[in-house]
């Protein structure tokens, strides 16, 4: 009789029939949670998918202003592009409109604050881009290129002849024949990072991490995609039983600013842990759909790949730690201001650096405040919003970041110089979780105050952890008043 194959713990078959077993088990338990509350297929998917939640009414609108994007990106590949700058600047009107359409017209069903938030989102974003492609690029005549990662660079010096290493990179020339302008422009519509349907290019603007991402085979990135995707479901339960477990008192606009002080700081990491998987819980969940159809994996790099909170500086969090999405968009629309600037400002680069960061995070707030704005009043009720329907929570985060960039390059950096390398990130680090744990209670007021922990609102799945924890789960807190 022969014995059969021992199967190592750290080996691809071992791993592939954990994943199976994991699998199963979530799947066990969504069929009995959804048989026992009737929950709907459409609910739980709208975790890993939250857009299927977009009204279907609202698509006409969607559609033909990103038509319209599309065409006067289109037009500013065109041999005389210039040319057709009045007709790019006339488009943006009725595109702008739509955007707003789509974003916040009481027309369209919106059953929960998350969709507002979302198609808010989308429409902001939308209304910037538009504002780039026809009326910034006419300052500057900036038009984005292509360009190869470095192994595909490498292999293109090699068949030339050419010296591959310390190479620069190969941007591609623009587009001359009408299918190659249409790609153009329809990649660059749908990319928000810079990464590029075409696994061998991304844009020039996209960060480092994407221009040198290289993704293991089709399978293995669509396993560690699956296996990411249950580590997150774990930690929205966590998410969503510490949210369950406190009374928020929304009624004076501070939610989180009036609870004791350990409470305000595990409500900030809580907040922070729920943004990061409503960014990678559908990044995740997109890469395998597409990865699965035949999309090539290396278009789709993880959309954060570095812990955010691990970062060691202010200024590092922003710039490499956090998401990139609206990354180009915000620069672009910080050189239009800076292009409006006296020429005296213009020459120093340090005014300039300050104008630029100062304008992002004022888009950046314009984002938030416009896109929690849009909740309805009924739906923000009792949380007070005496402006316009802006809370003081939001500007009160975005607006103090600028300030810890100041402070942290004019004094937290040179008094920690003279530390050895360690104590000096240490005390770097330590200084960037302070300011982030003292403000980021503002945008908690912020969010938390809109009613966006209500149960409704919090989407997790049904729960995987064993009913048993449920016993140890902390016990319910009163409400606190403002002292």
């Amino acid at each position: 009789m022969v014995s059969a194959k021992p199967v190592l713990r750290n080996s691809p078959e071992y791993l592939l029939t954990q994943l199976k077993i994991s699998l199963k088990g979530v799947l066990n338990r969504l069929a009995t949670d959804m048989a026992a509350k009737n929950r709907s297929a459409i609910g739980i998917a709208s975790l890993f998918l939250p857009n299927i939640l977009i009204p279907p009414e609202s698509y006409p609108a969607i559609t033909t202003a990103l038509l319209i994007l599309g065409f006067c990106v289109y037009t500013t590949v065109l041999p005389k592009h210039k040319t057709w700058a009045p007709l790019r600047i006339g488009l943006s009107i009725p595109a702008i409109f739509l955007f707003i359409d789509f974003g916040w017209s009481g027309a369209y069903p919106r059953n929960k604050r998350g969709v507002h938030l979302g198609m808010g989102t989308a429409a902001f974003y939308g209304i910037m881009k538009v504002i780039e492609v026809c009326w910034v690029r006419e300052l500057d005549d900036e038009r984005p290129r292509w360009v190869l990662k470095p192994q595909i660079s490498k292999k293109v010096a090699a068949s030339d002849k050419k010296e591959s290493e310390d190479m620069t990179p190969t941007v591609m020339p623009l587009p001359q024949d009408t299918w190659g302008r249409i790609a153009y422009a329809f990649d660059f519509v749908t990319t928000v990072r810079g990464a590029s349907w075409y696994g061998d290019r991304v844009w020039d603007f996209a960060p480092p991490y994407l221009y040198n991402y290289s993704a293991p085979s089709r399978a293995r990135h669509i396993l560690f995609n699956i296996a990411f995707l249950l580590l997150q479901t774990l930690a929205a339960d966590c998410v969503d039983i510490y949210i369950k477990s406190i009374a928020w008192d929304r009624t004076y606009g501070t939610p989180v600013t009036s609870l004791p002080i350990p409470l305000q700081i595990t409500t900030v990491l809580i907040v922070g842990i729920q943004t990061m998987l409503g960014l990678t819980l559908p990044s995740s969940s997109f890469a395998v759909i597409a990865v699965s159809l035949g999309s090539n994996p290396s278009s789709w790099a993880p959309i954060l790949t570095k812990f955010p909170f691990a970062a060691p500086t202010i200024s590092e969090f922003w710039s490499t730690y956090w998401h990139h999405l609206f990354r180009r968009t915000w620069r672009r629309m910080a050189s239009g201001v800076i292009w409006c600037l006296p020429g005296s400002f213009k020459t120093n680069p340090t005014t300039v650096r300050i104008i630029r960061y100062t304008a992002i995070f004022f888009l950046s707030s314009l984002l938030h405040v416009v896109i929690l704005a849009g909740i309805p009043s009924k739906w923000a009720y009792p949380m007070p919003r005496p402006f316009l329907g802006v809370d003081a929570g939001t500007v009160k985060f975005f607006f103090t970041q600028p300030l810890g960039l100041i402070l942290e390059a004019a004094v937290v950096f040179p008094l920690t110089e003279k530390f050895e390398p360690y104590t000096r990130t240490e005390l770097r680090r330590t200084f960037g979780w302070m300011w982030f744990l003292f403000t980021g209670r503002y945008w908690c007021d912020a969010w938390i105050g809109h009613g966006l922990f209500d149960p409704l609102e919090v989407k997790a799945l049904p729960k995987v952890m064993d009913e048993s924890n449920r016993a140890s789960r902390a016990p319910t807190h009163e409400s606190h008043q403002p002292h």
